[in-house]
C-alpha cells in the first residue's frame, strides 16, 4: 500500500532510525510481491528485459534464496492476492502512467514494465529452491506483519507500511548482495570478517575454505588460535523497529501510529481529503529547504505529540468535510484493525507454532465500539487544536524571504500529482459510474456520534469486508498454493479483470483481446460453484484511441454448450479441446491425440503457439521459427554449456581457440544432410536431441546466437539509438497473453497438460532479435541451415521438425508474408526511436563482430551459395 513520504524521510535520517544488523540463523518473513519486483530490477542489470527476460530473472531469484540458505535463514514468503475495491482508483492511475510511457517506447518504460508472467516465474523459482510460500486472498501486508510478530523474526520488504507496523523490518535496499563469514571469540572483541567466494575454481577450492578475509579487529592470535571461537555466515543489512520512531527522538506513543499513517496518506485516501486538516495545524516556522512532504511529516509528528489518541481522532474528523468524514473514519478504523489484528492464516498454513504470548485480539465490531466509546468521552468543548504560530502550515509566511516563498510555491511532489489525476478521473462522469459499479463494500447502520449540532460519525458506515469466506474450497487450495495467477481473485470475488498493458502498440486494440475466449472460459469455471449464475464481468483496459483507461463489459462468459465442469471430475481435457475447436484449429481431434506424444513440458507451449498463430493474422512463419530457436537455446544449448555467460566479448575471448578448432573439424549441415528430416515430433526424438547434442555443437550454435540476448544499437548523427518495431512487439505481447491465460486455465482443469515454465521457453529480447534477423529472408530453412546452425545439424533438424508440427495445424501460415511498410512516414510510425542512456544497460557491442564472423566463415574455402543473398555468388567469382 505505502505511506507517502515515509521511506524518503527514514532514508534521509538513516543514522537515527536504521541500525546495522547481521542476518543469519533465523526465520524471515518476506513480502513476496515486493521482493518479486526488486529482484526483477536486479535482473535487468544482466540485460534489457523488453517484456520478458524470464531465464535471467529465474536465475536471479534462485540465487537470492541460495544466499539465504548459506546464512541459515528460513524464508516464509507471502504473496498478494486480489485488489480491494478501495484500491481501484490507484490501480487505474498506475495503468494510465504505464500507458503514457508505452506511447513512445522509451527505455524507462521498457525497463520498468513488469512482464505478465513475472510472478509465475517467481513462484517456479521458489518451488525449485524449496521455499515455503502462500498467496493471500487480498493484500498481504497485514498478514506479513502478524506472522513476523508471532514468529518473532524480521520482515524483508521495501514498503513503507512496515515502518508503522510493530515488527523488525529490514528494507530490501539495505541487504548486501555478498555473503560474509565472521570468526569471533565469545565476547566478540576479537574477530575477522571475510567474503564467501560462491563461484570458485578448482584451485581456489583446494587452496582454502573459499573465504577472502577483508577485515580484522583485535588480537589475530585469539581468532586463529586453538581457543573456542564462533564462526557463522551472514548478510549485512539494516534493521528498523517501531521503537526507533516512537523512542526518545520523537516521543510518539505507539497507539498514535495508526493515526500517523492515516495523516500521511496512502493508496486508499486522497491527500486533498485531509487538506482542511493540514491547513488547521501549524508548528511555527518551517524550513523551506526541505520538501513539502518531509515538512508535513515533521509537523504531523510534532502535532501528535501534544494529543491523546481520542482528542487527535476527534480533531481530525472534525476538520474534514461532511461528505468525506466517513472515508477518513473508515481509514482510521482500518489502520487500527490492521495494527491490532492477530488472526494469522499463514501461521496455520505453514504448520508453525506461535512463539509469542498474545492477548485475545478484539473483533472488528469490538474495535469500533471501543473507538466510539473513547470518542464520546471527550467533552464537546475540549480544545482540540494547539498551535504554536498563527500561520497555517500550508500558507506562506510573510517574514520568509521571497526566494524561499517562491521555492515553496513551486514545490509539488509526485504524490500530489497522483492525487490530482486520481481526482480528475474520479470526477469524470463515465469513470465515476464505472468505479461505483466496482465497489463491493457492505453497509451497516451505526449509532450517530454528535459533535455539537453536527454528526461527527454519521450513520450507515461503510466497511471493507473483503474476505474469501464465500470462495469454494477447491479454489482456495490452488489459490493459496499460488498455482493460479492472482487475477483470479478479482474474477471470482468482484467480477473484475484488470488488464495491465504490456509493451505494445497503443494505437491498436490491447494485446489481451486475442485471449478473450480463454479468459471467458476461466470466468465461467470460477462461477460454477455459486448459486447466482453470472456471465458478465468488468474488463478494465486501455482506451483506443487515446491513452486513457476504460471499463468494458465482457458478456457471454459461459462454458461450451453441453459441457459441464465439476471440481471432483478432473482432469478435464474436454473444455480445452472445445476451446481450440471454437478457435478454428485445423484437425483439432488429431492435434489433441498427437500432442500426447510431445514432451510433457512442451505440450501446452505448442498448443499456445498454434492457438496464437491461427487467430493472430500478423503471425508468419518467421515468428514460429524464432520461438522454436528460443526453445532450443534455453533447453538444449544452455544445458550443454558449463556456465551461462551472456556477454559476447567474454564468451568469445574465453572460447576463441576452441571454437576455431571445432569449426575446422566438425561436419556442417551441408556435409551431413541436404534435405529436411522426415521424423515425428515426439518424446523419443526430443530425448535423442537432448542427449545427442554435443557440447562442441552447442558452443558453435551459441557463438552465433549469443548476440540475440543483447540489443542492437546504431549510430545516428553521433548518437546511439535503438530501433524497436512496435508491430513486432505487439504481436509478441499477444503471444504472451495467450500463454498467460492458458497458464491460468490449466490448473482449473486439473492439469490435463503440464503447465508452462516460461524461463525454460521464452525470452522476449531473444525472440525479437531472431525474428527481426530472419523475417525478410527468402528461405528461412536455408538461412538456418547455412548460417545459424551451420555447424549444428542436429539443432537444424529439430527446428524443421518442430516448425512442421505447427504448420500441420495452421496450414495457412505458409502463405502469410511480413506486413509491408511504404514511405518514410510508415517507417517512423512502425519504428519509434528509443534513446538509450549509456548507463541504463551495458551494451554487448557484438553486432559488428557477428557480421565479421559470418563473412569469415564464407571465406574458409567451403564456398556455399546463400540463396538469401543475391550477391553471394559474386564472392565466389572474386
Amino acid at each position: 500500500m505505502g505511506v507517502r513520504g515515509l521511506t524518503t524521510f527514514i532514508e534521509k535520517n538513516a543514522a537515527v532510525y536504521l541500525k546495522p544488523h547481521e542476518l543469519h540463523d533465523t526465520k524471515l518473513v518476506i513480502d513476496g510481491d515486493n521482493l518479486c519486483v526488486q529482484l526483477f530490477k536486479r535482473s535487468q542489470k544482466v540485460g534489457l528485459a523488453l517484456g520478458g527476460n524470464y531465464d535471467a530473472y529465474y536465475r536471479t531469484v534462485v540465487d537470492f534464496f541460495d544466499k539465504l540458505q548459506l546464512v541459515n535463514v528460513i524464508p516464509y514468503v507471502l504473496l498478494d492476492g486480489g485488489y480491494e475495491s478501495r484500491k481501484i482508483a490507484i490501480v487505474r492511475y498506475r495503468m494510465q502512467q504505464r500507458i503514457l510511457k508505452m506511447k513512445g517506447f522509451h527505455v524507462p518504460a521498457i525497463n520498468s514494465a513488469t512482464p505478465p508472467m513475472l510472478r509465475e516465474v517467481f513462484v517456479d523459482a521458489m518451488r525449485e529452491s524449496g521455499v515455503a510460500y502462500m498467496r493471500c486472498a487480498f493484500e498481504a501486508d497485514d498478514e506479513v506483519a502478524i506472522l513476523a510478530r508471532k514468529l518473532g523474526c524480521p520482515v524483508l520488504s521495501y514498503d513503507s507500511d512496515f515502518y508503522i507496523h510493530d515488527v523488525q523490518y529490514i528494507p530490501y535496499v539495505t541487504l548486501s548482495s555478498k555473503v560474509y563469514r565472521k570468526v569471533s571469540d565469545r565476547e566478540g572483541e576479537n574477530f575477522k570478517v571475510g567474503i564467501v567466494e560462491r563461484k570458485q575454481t578448482k584451485k581456489m577450492r583446494q587452496r582454502g575454505d573459499g573465504v577472502r578475509y577483508i577485515a580484522q579487529c583485535g588480537d589475530q592470535d585469539v581468532v586463529e588460535g586453538e581457543g573456542e571461537v564462533e564462526t557463522y555466515s551472514y548478510l549485512d543489512c539494516c534493521l528498523y523497529t517501531i521503537d526507533n520512531l516512537t523512542g526518545p527522538h520523537d516521543q510518539l506513543g505507539k497507539e498514535m501510529i495508526p493515526l500517523f499513517a492515516v495523516l500521511l496518506g496512502n493508496d486508499y485516501i486522497e491527500r486533498n481529503v485531509l487538506r482542511a486538516f493540514y491547513e488547521a495545524i501549524s508548528t511555527g516556522r518551517v524550513n523551506r529547504k526541505i520538501n513539502q512532504q518531509e515538512r508535513r511529516l515533521k509537523v504531523i509528528l510534532k502535532w501528535l505529540q501534544n494529543h491523546t489518541f481520542e482528542s487527535a481522532t476527534r480533531a481530525i474528523i472534525r476538520h474534514i468535510k461532511g461528505e468525506q468524514k466517513q472515508q477518513v473514519y473508515r481509514q482510521i478504523l482500518t489502520a487500527i484493525r490492521g495494527y491490532n489484528c492477530e488472526d494469522c492464516v499463514a501461521l496455520h498454513y505453514f504448520g508453525l507454532q506461535d512463539q509469542t504470548a498474545q492477548e485475545t485480539p478484539l473483533e472488528d465490531d469490538e474495535i469500533e465500539k471501543d473507538l466510539q466509546t473513547r470518542l464520546r468521552a471527550i467533552a464537546d468543548g475540549e480544545k482540540t487544536m494547539e498551535t504554536v504560530d498563527e500561520a497555517s502550515f500550508l500558507d506562506s509566511e510573510e517574514e520568509e524571504e521571497e526566494s524561499a516563498l517562491n521555492e515553496g510555491q513551486k514545490e509539488k511532489s509526485k504524490d500530489d500529482q497522483e492525487d490530482e489525476l486520481s481526482r480528475h478521473n474520479s470526477c469524470d462522469e463515465e469513470h465515476a459510474k464505472d468505479e461505483n459499479d466496482l465497489l463491493q463494500e457492505e453497509s451497516d447502520a451505526e449509532e450517530i456520534i454528535m459533535d455539537g449540532h453536527e454528526p461527527l460519525i454519521g450513520p450507515e458506515l461503510k466497511r471493507n469486508k473483503f474476505t474469501d469466506r464465500n470462495w469454494p474450497d477447491w479454489f482456495k487450495r490452488i489459490y493459496s498454493a499460488a498455482q493460479v495467477p492472482r487475477f483470479l481473485a478479482d474474477l471470482i470475488h468482484s467480477n473484475l479483470y484488470i488488464n495491465y498493458p504490456q509493451i505494445e502498440d497503443v494505437k491498436r486494440q490491447d494485446s489481451n483481446r486475442l485471449s478473450g475466449p480463454i479468459l471467458r472460459t476461466v470466468f465461467a469455471i470460477l462461477k460454477t460453484s455459486f448459486k447466482v449464475k453470472t456471465t458478465e464481468f468488468k474488463y478494465v483496459t486501455r482506451r483506443v484511441p487515446g491513452t486513457g483507461v476504460v471499463n468494458a463489459t465482457v458478456t457471454d462468459a459461459c462454458l461450451p454448450e453441453g459441457v459441464e465442469y465439476g471440481p471432483a471430475k478432473l482432469p478435464n481435457v474436454t473444455i480445452l479441446r472445445k476451446l481450440f475447436e471454437a478457435a478454428g484449429i485445423e484437425k483439432c481431434e488429431k492435434l489433441f491425440e498427437t500432442i500426447r506424444s510431445v514432451p510433457s513440458n512442451l505440450r501446452l507451449y505448442f498448443l499456445a503457439i498454434i492457438y496464437w498463430a491461427k487467430n493472430c493474422p500478423d503471425v508468419n512463419l518467421a515468428y514460429v521459427h524464432a520461438l522454436v530457436v528460443c526453445i532450443l537455446q534455453l533447453q538444449i544449448v544452455d544445458k550443454a554449456l558449463k556456465s551461462l555467460n551472456r556477454n559476447v566479448d567474454q564468451f568469445r575471448q574465453a572460447h576463441r581457440e576452441y571454437l576455431e578448432q571445432q569449426r575446422q573439424t566438425s561436419k556442417t549441415s551441408d556435409e551431413q544432410s541436404t534435405g529436411k528430416p522426415d521424423v515425428a515430433f515426439n518424446r523419443t526424438f526430443y530425448n535423442k536431441l537432448a542427449s545427442g547434442t554435443s557440447r562442441a555443437s552447442a558452443l558453435l550454435a551459441y557463438d552465433h546466437l549469443i548476440h540475440h540476448f543483447s540489443y542492437k544499437e546504431e549510430e545516428v548523427r553521433g548518437r546511439r539509438k535503438m530501433w524497436i518495431e512496435a508491430g513486432t512487439m505487439h504481436t509478441l505481447a499477444s503471444f504472451q497473453s495467450v500463454c498467460f491465460n492458458l497458464f491460468a486455465l490449466t490448473p482449473l482443469l486439473g492439469y490435463p497438460v503440464e503447465n508452462l515454465r516460461m524461463h525454460e521457453l521464452y525470452n522476449t529480447l531473444f525472440v525479437y532479435n531472431v525474428y527481426e534477423g530472419m523475417k525478410n529472408r527468402a528461405d528461412l530453412g536455408e538461412y538456418e541451415r547455412t548460417v545459424i546452425f551451420r555447424h549444428s545439424p542436429t539443432l537444424y533438424a529439430a527446428v524443421c521438425v518442430m516448425v512442421r508440427f505447427v504448420e500441420t495445424y495452421v496450414p495457412d501460415l505458409k502463405g502469410r508474408t511480413v506486413r509491408a511498410k511504404t514511405g518514410k512516414a510508415a517507417k517512423r510510425k512502425e519504428q519509434p526511436v528509443v534513446h538509450v542512456q549509456p548507463t541504463t544497460v551495458r551494451p554487448a557491442n557484438d553486432w559488428d563482430e557477428g557480421k565479421k564472423d559470418e563473412s569469415s566463415e564464407s571465406d574458409d574455402g567451403e564456398g556455399y551459395v546463400d540463396v538469401n543473398n543475391k550477391f553471394s555468388q559474386l564472392l565466389l567469382a572474386g
